[in-house]
């Protein structure tokens, strides 16, 4: 099918989709663009879903939201510029012409993987809910066009510390300096590493630290809000039986930042597929967290991550996709797809 994607990835960019009223936006520009296709497209569980046939064997997913905008759209002869146009629209559009070119294929765009991650992780329990099986998913997502058999786990969790208010000048329990231990303490907690094209590893990083009201005052609480990321099972719990063996640790109280969804550590397991696709494709890991994880969850789908930019200039101004880049992810998921789904079965 004949598109000019370039035109429809310059129009998503132009659509900014950092906030909800966005996404709105460029969902129905999407859906416009099935119309006239004459593909049937609807809103499942906050995600858009285009389809040809009610069965399908292989979903094809990225997500339309960005990060809150570092830059707005640009372009010249070599590339194209701007938030949004390697994380992940311009892998928005590549699934779009996997879709349009493979059969039995189901299209599922995320609203809010940037943020809570509900719209895929509640799209993945209806299809459970639907009895969907036997199915294998491609998640579109900066790559550098190598195919990812995984991606790291991401948590926020916060430590809270609890003390009693004083005058700066007398001795008290101070959450300030009980969570300094905790942060000090927790760079000497053993993290696994795995290998794939090279070693990835665990990490626990403090981001966020609040406390107090007035300097010469002890505060009688604080926090520290750590990004948790892993490439190994229950980190979580480690952390948690780590810090309930410590001194200090009837006055810190630790639980994960409410309010979202967080992806854990995934790994495709299907070695002959693995061993199938990496005969085509350099075969690594992705480096970040994804929504990956959700459809092998629910779905218990062998899952690959694959797509067009490098990680490391998205959510940054630098962010840029080269155009030639471009095209050979246009050519290489459409292998890919063509991969996956002459292995349904094995």
């Amino acid at each position: 099918m004949d598109l000019d994607y370039l035109k429809i990835l310059e129009d998503l960019v132009k659509i900014r989709t950092d906030n909800k009223l966005g996404v709105k936006k460029g969902f129905k520009y999407l859906s416009n663009l099935f119309n006239n296709l004459g593909i049937k497209n609807t809103i499942i569980e906050g995600c858009f879903v285009a389809y040809k046939e009610k069965n399908f064997d292989l979903i094809l997913n990225s997500h339309i939201d960005t990060v809150k905008v570092q830059s707005n759209f640009n372009k010249d002869n070599n590339n194209f510029y701007g938030t949004g146009v390697i994380d992940a629209k311009g892998n928005v559009v590549l699934m779009i012409h996997a879709f349009l070119n493979s059969n039995n294929s189901l299209l599922v765009i995320s609203p809010d993987e940037e943020k809570e991650s509900n719209g895929i992780y509640n799209f993945c329990k209806y299809l459970k809910n639907k009895n969907i099986k036997d199915v294998k998913c491609i998640v579109g997502e900066p790559t550098d066009l190598k195919v990812c058999i995984g991606n790291k786990g991401r948590f926020e969790y916060i430590v809270e510390s609890f003390g009693k208010a004083k005058h700066a000048s007398t001795k008290g329990i101070n959450p300030i300096e009980i969570l300094s231990k905790v942060i000090l303490d927790l760079k000497t907690l053993p993290l696994e590493s795995i290998k794939v094209d090279k070693t990835y590893s665990s990490s626990i990083t403090p981001t966020i630290i609040k406390g107090g009201i007035q300097s010469n005052i002890i505060p009688d609480y604080a926090y520290v809000l750590f990004d948790v990321r892993s490439v190994e099972k229950d980190i979580i719990k480690k952390i948690e039986k780590f810090l309930s063996q410590k001194d200090y640790s009837t006055h810190i109280k630790g639980s994960l930042n409410p309010g979202r969804h967080y992806a854990d550590f995934y790994m495709l397991e299907n070695k002959e597929l693995i061993n199938k696709l990496s005969k085509e494709f350099e075969i690594s890991f992705f480096n970040a967290t994804c929504e990956a994880f959700y459809f092998n969850k629910f779905l218990n789908a062998d899952t690959v991550i694959y797509g067009v930019g490098k990680l490391e200039l998205a959510h940054s101004k630098e962010e840029h996709l080269n155009l030639n880049d471009f095209d050979r992810g246009i050519k290489g998921v459409e292998k890919l797809a063509e991969l996956i789904t002459n292995s349904l079965g094995d």
